[in-house]
């Protein structure tokens, strides 16, 4: 990023408990990038693993840290974006990566697009069986009703399209991201892709996104209900699909080739009724195996 541009404050919160084991290999990830108006802000939720240890080790480098207690990490994220002074947001978790010039990459889109509120990018998902990488597809601003399309890690947002959207919603424990691309979306904030992956994203066995199973169902019923199309009524078909379905593993590509014919016939006619009652590509898009695959202690994937 060239040193003569007039460069906004990006603030980056980074929400942690006992992440004593991951969390200063997040800090040097920022440390690590060339945007020289970075303010990290992070919120620990009194952990007593270590991680405060790693905060006062780096505290010259960063712009505020605490550890106190917060009700839910969308609390944390949520005292964070208070303290910020940025002009543009954004989060990083603290068992997460971001690559090298991701802000400047991201941060930069946004200077050159005036016209664009958010901006998100590609992402190295990491699994304990391997690397997948994702990048959002053309289609992600339409499919954000009812899929959730966005890393959370890759993207960032101008303060101003957060304030009109407010503040992450506490109800939500795993959905909250989620929920406010919604809410940025409905408030007319103006989205934008970048191909690119710019963050690594960490999918361990016990960190929050891996272990919701069907409280994660629940929420992601609760957004597709208040922002779906058909008035929310896709939420019911998903969850219908979850339940008689997903949960007998219709969904598994390692097991569905064993489920009787007769079974696998009556799945075939009730997605044909589905399409005729809401369309092919909404209940094609359903996508909620990982929480019917983790409900039944299956893993992340097959």
């Amino acid at each position: 990023m060239s040193a003569s541009r007039v460069l906004p404050t990006v603030s980056i919160v980074v929400p942690a408990f006992k992440a004593g084991d991951t969390i200063e290999r997040t800090l040097i990830s920022l440390f690590d990038q060339d945007y020289p108006q970075l303010e990290i802000i992070v919120m620990d939720g009194a952990s007593d693993d270590g991680t405060v240890a790693i905060l006062e080790k780096h505290s010259d480098k960063i712009s505020f840290w605490t550890s106190e207690k917060d009700k839910c990490q969308a609390d944390a994220l949520n005292k964070g974006f208070a303290r910020a002074s940025g002009d543009i947001y954004g989060w990083l978790c603290a068992d997460d990566t971001l690559a090298p010039n991701a802000i400047s990459l991201l941060a930069g889109y946004l200077i050159d697009h005036p016209d664009i509120d958010v901006v998100t990018a590609g992402c190295k998902r990491i699994f304990s069986s391997g690397v997948v990488v994702t990048e959002p597809d053309e289609e992600f601003y339409d499919k954000m009703d009812y899929v959730n399309p966005i890393e959370q890690p890759s993207t960032l947002w101008r303060a101003s399209a957060h304030h009109r959207a407010g503040a992450l919603d506490l109800t939500y424990r795993y959905a909250f991201d989620w929920e406010f691309w919604c809410r940025l979306k409905r408030t007319n904030a103006t989205f934008a892709r970048l191909t690119e992956p710019v963050s690594e994203y960490y999918f361990s066995d016990d960190n929050l996104t891996s272990s919701g199973g069907r409280k994660i169902a629940d929420e992601m019923y609760r957004v597709v209900k208040n922002y779906g199309p058909y008035n929310g009524r896709l939420a019911d078909a998903y969850k219908f699909l979850f339940n008689t379905f997903d949960m007998n593993g219709f969904y598994d590509a390692e097991t569905r080739a064993h489920i009787p014919k007769w079974r696998r016939t009556l799945f075939s006619l009730t997605l044909r009724c589905l399409y005729v009652l809401y369309d092919r590509k909404t209940i094609n898009a359903y996508n909620w195996n990982f929480a019917s695959r983790q409900e039944r202690g299956l893993g992340w994937a097959s």
